[in-house]
């Protein structure tokens, strides 16, 4: 942040209502850890696991409810801009849209919307929630300033959908990881699943959601049952169809080659990550991943779908093997590709680390959402004088 002025900067408060762990978790802690002190804070719930991880680095945070619903969060964040003079609200989800626009709106500070991943492109246009999210999304922008989208799709689609181009920044998603701050500890990995000493593991983090698309990962790994009797796969991650794969699982009867590793602290992950021979993003859709670009920084060949912002990050055939989402046999190919050629697997994985050492640095995506923080407080003071 030397490069930058603070003291011009408005007061912002960032607030996240999710509960699990995700990559705009890693964005938001990312931030706010480098950011100038006393310029930023986040509202969060009181057992998710950003106000939780905030509180373990002693980060400036407050608790403004216990659920997603809580109709105390609305009072709380009016209570909490007034006090402590905040310029600005930042909001990360729907959620966090909702009861941000409105809090903003009473207390008549500064509004802006980070989209980390489109609605429609997330959920499917047709599908119930897709269509429901987008629509509270567009509703919420009365008093809206700046939108902040982490891909270009992601920016397309807000254009699309009628918001102004002068009205949206593009930030990419950044990390600082580098693969010797990990351990490379693969006995410590193959004693914590139980795993033989010659299993070729690959890995996949995210949460268990239908957009992740672990589905199709399973489905592929049952194609090359005979084919790489030693791969093993972990799922990295908790969410709502871990029922549903843990039968899918059982029908196949992949008990010991696919594990649901469950939650995981990031440290863990990041362990699971750097000691397995393949990373996996089998993703119908994605902004712009933390796990891809921390995959990369590690070191590790990536195998991803061609899908949201994925082809923004990674080049096929250059930092990555890319194929079509909801293709299970695409997947297998690329699998055994993988596996099977290592000098190509590990070409792309030198190449993807370099990209993301030099593209897609920290310093540089704080700079650029600071400078999108002070763009939106002069433009809400503009609107708010005229």
């Amino acid at each position: 942040m030397s490069q930058i002025d603070s003291g011009s900067f408005p007061k912002v408060l960032m607030v996240d209502l999710s509960l699990q762990y995700g990559g705009s978790t890693s964005r938001a802690l990312a931030l706010i850890q480098n950011s100038p002190p006393g310029k930023i804070a986040l509202a969060g719930l009181k057992s998710s696991a950003i106000v939780q991880e905030m509180q373990k680095l002693r980060l400036p945070v407050h608790i403004i409810g216990t659920y997603k619903t809580d109709p105390r969060i609305l009072l709380n964040l009016v209570k909490l801009i007034r006090v402590e003079k905040y310029q600005i609200v930042d909001t990360q989800n729907i959620q966090s849209k909702f009861w941000g626009s409105f809090a903003s709106l009473f207390t008549r500070i500064g509004l802006i919307s980070t989209i980390n991943s489109w609605y429609a492109n997330e959920h499917g246009q047709a599908s119930p929630k897709g269509r429901v999210y987008t629509a509270l999304e567009l509703l919420t922008n009365l008093n809206l300033d700046l939108y902040i989208t982490v891909s270009e799709k992601d920016r397309n689609a807000l254009i699309h959908s009628g918001i102004a181009k002068d009205r949206i920044r593009l930030i990419y998603n950044a990390i600082t990881l580098t693969s010797a701050s990990i351990l490379g500890d693969s006995e410590w990995l193959r004693q914590k699943f139980n795993l033989s000493k010659d299993a070729l593991i690959c890995s996949a983090a995210g949460r268990l959601v239908p957009v992740k698309g672990y589905d199709i990962l399973i489905e592929a790994i049952k194609q090359l049952e005979h084919k790489v009797p030693k791969l093993v796969c972990l799922l990295v991650g908790e969410g709502e169809c871990r029922a549903q794969l843990e039968e899918q699982i059982k029908r196949y009867k992949l008990e010991g080659r696919v594990i649901l590793a469950g939650y995981q602290s990031r440290e863990a992950t990041l362990m699971i990550l750097k000691n397995s021979a393949v990373f996996v993003m089998p993703s119908r859709y994605e902004g712009t991943p933390i796990a891809l670009l921390e995959a990369a920084a590690l070191g590790l060949p990536i195998l991803a779908s061609s899908s949201g912002g994925i082809p923004e990050l990674v080049a096929h055939n250059e930092q990555a093997l890319l194929i079509p989402p909801n293709d299970p046999t695409a997947l297998a190919e690329g699998l055994l590709k993988l596996c099977e050629d290592r000098q190509f697997a590990q070409r792309i994985a030198e190449s993807a680390q370099a990209r993301v050492r030099d593209r897609f640095n920290l310093e540089g995506q704080v700079i650029a959402t600071w400078d999108a923080y002070q763009a939106a407080y002069q433009s809400h003071l503009s609107n708010k004088s005229s």
